[in-house]
């Protein structure tokens, strides 16, 4: 997955609803439309994410889209393996202490 990707789902996981393209648009300022509407078609095509159902959206009707059952598993397996090209640099309990220092 890339950075956009994660960008999105993980939008769509903080998302207490479903939520449209404008909607996660809306929600991260330097993502545009276009954007939004690509990587939600990679992601529909890879299972990540699911449509919810149909809304009006101003004048025009609107898909809405959630992360998929299996969403969270893939995003952990993403993040396991980019972990695993820098193993050798830091240890998990480097990780650990930096997130309690705020880095």
């Amino acid at each position: 997955m890339n950075e956009r990707e994660l960008n999105v789902i993980n939008i769509l996981f903080q998302s207490p609803v479903e939520m449209t393209s404008t909607d996660i648009c809306n929600a991260q300022s330097d993502l545009t439309q276009s954007t939004v509407i690509a990587v939600l078609r990679k992601l529909l095509k890879s299972n990540l994410i699911e449509t919810a159902g149909v809304t009006h959206s101003g004048k025009v009707l609107s898909r809405t889209y959630r992360p998929a059952p299996g969403a969270k598993k893939a995003v952990i397996e993403c993040f396991i393996q980019e972990l695993d090209k820098v193993k050798h640099v830091f240890s998990i309990d480097d990780l650990v202490e930096a997130k309690k220092n705020g880095a």
